[in-house]
């Protein structure tokens, strides 16, 4: 049984060392059709540099970068997971309109956000003068890190 288990352990390391770090380049049809529809509508003007496929161990990860230095990551279902921008504002149609508010009525008005990043228990903004905010899911602010 010792036998039997250790060679379990052993392939299953294989299995997930062979998929570490495995991006390969994807052209953009390739993407699920939600990114597809998300590019198209918040980043039709900018000019595509690469797009990669990231295979993890249950379906695979997206990142589109553009020349500007934008970048886009996307989960297995095409839903977008984190949008930077280098030298401008993430478009505004995908903040939570809690989260502008936040940021327009705080002590960083004349900041922009640069940076949003989401997943399925919090939100985490960058703004253009680095300081980072997270929120909850009520859009609560839980941490501020300057």
């Amino acid at each position: 049984m010792k036998k039997i288990m250790l060679t379990a352990a052993l392939l299953f390391a294989g299995i997930t060392a062979s998929l570490a770090d495995n991006d390969r380049p994807i052209a953009l049809d390739k993407l699920p059709a939600a990114a597809q529809t998300f590019l198209k509508t918040h980043f039709a003007d900018l000019t595509l540099a690469y797009a990669v496929e990231d295979p993890k161990f249950v379906g695979s990860e997206y990142e589109v970068t553009y020349t500007d230095r934008t970048e886009v990551e996307f989960r297995p279902n095409g839903e977008w997971s984190s949008v930077e921008r280098r030298y401008a504002a993430v478009p505004a149609s995908i903040v939570p309109a809690q989260i502008s508010d936040y940021v327009a009525k705080s002590s960083f008005p004349n900041q922009y956000i640069k940076k949003i990043e989401r997943d399925a228990y919090t939100w985490e903004i960058e703004l253009s003068n680095g300081i980072e905010i997270k929120f909850d899911r009520e859009f609560h602010v839980i941490d501020i890190d300057d």
